[in-house]
């Protein structure tokens, strides 16, 4: 299968799950849930974010580099004893969390729990091994098998949610539906990792002992890159809660104006984990296709931008209802930071393991946030957090690209087509100014 079938099925599943959660928050206030419910929802949201994104995000790409050079045998199994280990630990953190969780939301200046917590945190148990589970579907070239998971994941996500608030139950309940789903798929999950793998006359010997944690091992300046990087988003969501005290209504008109683009995440996280593996085994090949791939994305990327943010005085309250008419703004300044997601230099530095310090340009970059945030918040409060976190986030990416080429003498024009991105980078620019 060819590397721009593969990069489809995975932005294909990436696309299913946000375009799942995008369907919810559109279906929540028609469906009659107040405002406040709707925060305690974004906040649940939130909740998974903050816990499972810096740890996962580094482990999913450690998994990618290690899997990419096992044979075939050997990677099925690596594989399935990955999410075995991903299960493990997210077993292992969700439970400690649920034991202190009083002291962990007061940190986080939530006033009160979200309702269903409990139950949502078994969403969270399912959703976290299965990364590794996707990704091996799709580096397996099972792209027809990853594509029927995505659109079953996504359909049973949807109507275990939404179903029951629309036969007239309480999000509570709704809540405790979406449990059960949860529940239903760690086990499938399970008896995955644990179903016996097919022989075959090429069958390389069992597993190495210390390919596990090899892979571990890799992938701690991952995890602590990524676990910066989710300080760095978490750090928005707690100034909110804590220039409004906690108010869940300030958070939710928050959260509603600090979506991403319809499925950029998805196209973005479908190239690169076709990408890095390339780079990986074949430098200057795996370069250029990244930079054939995101100059694709360019085109898409930015003229939805674009297109969104002049229009949006026209769709934004009939497909979000008036209900959240405040979060317009916010909208508006966040979508200038996709520039940011179109850069890929921490992509390459994963393939090519130069990850040992990155860290450090996270910590940079938190700093720089949270001072910005606070300088600009009294002024213009939440578009002023908004753009401390849009000038954090490109003066980190520039850091990315200079350190990149110091340590491997990696040009960005190597891997990007600088004359269409700061081309579309500019109009976007203007075209907010001009607003």
């Amino acid at each position: 299968m060819t590397a721009s079938a593969l990069v489809r099925a995975g932005q294909f599943n990436q696309a299913a799950r946000q375009g799942a959660y995008i369907l919810i928050a559109l279906a929540l206030p028609r469906l009659g849930v107040p405002r406040e419910l709707i925060g305690e929802w974004e906040t649940l949201l939130f909740l998974g974010y903050l816990l499972g994104f810096g740890w996962t995000t580094g482990l999913l790409q450690g998994f990618l580099v290690k899997m990419g050079a096992l044979p075939d045998q050997s990677a099925v199994q690596f594989a399935r004893r990955a999410v075995q280990v991903m299960g493990g630990i997210s077993a292992g953190l969700l439970l400690l969390v649920a034991l202190l969780h009083q002291p962990f939301f007061t940190l986080l200046q939530i006033e009160r729990e979200p309702v269903g917590w409990y139950l949502f945190f078994v969403l969270l148990l399912s959703r976290w091994p299965s990364y590794c589970f996707e990704q091996a579907l799709l580096l397996q070239g099972q792209a027809r098998a990853l594509v029927g998971y995505a659109v079953l994941n996504s359909l049973g996500l949807l109507a275990a949610l939404l179903l029951p608030l629309y036969l007239g139950h309480s999000l509570l309940q709704a809540v405790q539906t979406l449990g059960a789903f949860a529940g239903a798929k760690v086990i499938v999950l399970l008896l995955w990792t644990l179903r016996p793998a097919r022989s075959t006359p090429t069958a390389s010997s069992p597993l190495a002992a210390g390919t596990l944690a090899g892979w571990l091992r890799a992938s701690r300046p991952l995890v602590a890159y990524a676990t910066v990087g989710a300080l760095v988003t978490a750090a928005d969501p707690w100034l909110v809660n804590f220039w409004y005290g906690g108010d869940p209504e300030v958070f939710a008109v928050f959260r509603y104006g600090v979506r991403e683009l319809p499925f950029l995440a998805a196209l973005i996280s479908g190239m690169t984990v076709v990408a890095i593996p390339l780079i990986t085994r074949d430098r200057t090949a795996g370069l250029v296709e990244l930079r054939s791939q995101s100059r694709k994305l360019f085109h898409y990327v930015f003229v939805l931008a674009l297109t969104m943010l002049l229009t949006a005085d026209y769709w934004w309250t009939r497909v979000f209802t008036p209900t959240f008419a405040d979060s317009l703004p916010v909208f508006r300044t966040y979508l200038l930071v996709v520039g940011c997601r179109l850069v890929f230099a921490m992509s390459v530095l994963t393939a090519l393991t130069e990850t040992r310090r990155i860290y450090l340009w996270g910590v940079l970059e938190l700093v720089v946030n949270v001072v910005l945030s606070l300088l600009l918040a009294p002024r213009f409060g939440l578009v002023g957090i908004v753009w401390g976190t849009v000038l954090a986030s490109y003066f980190h990416e520039a850091c990315l690209v200079l350190y990149l080429r110091y340590r491997t003498g990696i040009a960005w024009r190597e891997f990007a087509d600088l004359g269409w991105y700061f081309g579309y980078l500019t109009v976007l620019f203007v075209a907010y100014w001009a607003i």
